[in-house]
Formats: C-alpha cells, structure tokens, sequence
C-alpha cells in the first residue's frame, strides 16, 4: 500500500522533480522543496507514516497545515476480555426457515430489555438459530439466571436450558 502511494505520488510530479526527489530523503521532503517553486503542494497521510518518515517527530501543524485538529479523542482503553470455557442460558432455539431469524430477535430484545445486566448472543449454525445469554464461569451462576428468566418469561420455559459455550470473561 505505501509503495503504491509513493508511485501515484511520482506519477503525479512533474519531470524535474522526479530527479530531485532522487537526490533527497524522501518524497515528502521533495514535494516540500518543490512547492515554493512549482506552485502548492499538500500532503496528506496518517501519523503513523508521518513518524515513520520523519523518525518518530512528528511535523507541527505549522509544518504540516493538511494535520487534522478536531479529531476526537481516542476512546479509553477498557479492559480486554478474554474467553474461556463457562456457561450459558439458551432460551431459543428453532431451525424454521421463515420465522427462526426474527423470532430470534425479538427473543434477544426481550431477554436484554428485562436483564439488561445479562449479554445476549443470537447465533446461526445451520440450520438452527439460536440465543444464548449470559457469562456464566460457573453453573450455580446459570442456574440462578435460568430462574430469573423462567420466572419472569414462563412462556419460553420448555426451551430455557443452560448449555457450555466459550463465555466473555473480564
């Protein structure tokens, strides 16, 4: 990809510069010296190629006026979660080709709007869909998440089951 963008940046000098670009660090340094003679030239690329290209000093906005300056903020680095071998709750499960994809929807926003607390999983291994909710480590955790959800949705309770998954842990 950088190549690329070197050689579309070559192409797109005139004649002489291309010379002088050969006798000077970099494209970026020529097309700096170019521009006060050849008219304007802007550069515009991504600060991890601007330290890479300028050594880890990255160009002050002065130097560099295409530099972007209401970029927002990156957001704070939350911990990283891991998975491993734990539990879940499934409470759908159904292959019908018309109907198994919404239903499984709706079941989710029903699950996550009464347990908000709870994540919630649809998945599709054909041809069955299904939700699983919950990150339970261990099965005492799923049991008591089972009679919450059996209690407070009597209507799923021949399809509510705990099951072994891969669960997110923090």
């Amino acid at each position: 990809m950088l190549s690329r963008l070197f050689t579309l940046a070559l192409l797109a000098f005139p004649a002489g510069m291309a010379a002088q670009t050969a006798a000077t660090d970099s494209i970026v340094a020529a097309a700096d010296t170019a521009s006060a003679s050849a008219g304007t030239v802007t550069i515009i690329m991504p600060d991890a190629l601007n330290a890479r290209l300028y050594g880890g000093e990255a160009k002050t906005e002065a130097e560099n006026p295409s530099a972007e300056t209401d970029k927002p903020a990156a957001p704070a680095q939350t911990s990283r979660s891991t998975s491993r071998q734990g539990y879940r709750v499934q409470v759908f499960d159904d292959n019908n080709a018309r109907t198994a994809k919404r239903e499984a929807q709706a079941r989710k926003s029903r699950i996550q709007s009464r347990f908000p607390e709870f994540n919630a999983y649809v998945s599709f291994n054909s041809p069955d869909w299904r939700v699983k909710v919950g990150d339970f480590t261990s099965r005492s955790e799923a049991e008591a998440a089972l009679a919450a959800i059996r209690q407070a949705f009597p209507e799923m309770g021949s399809q509510l089951r705990i099951v072994r998954d891969r669960v997110n842990v923090r």
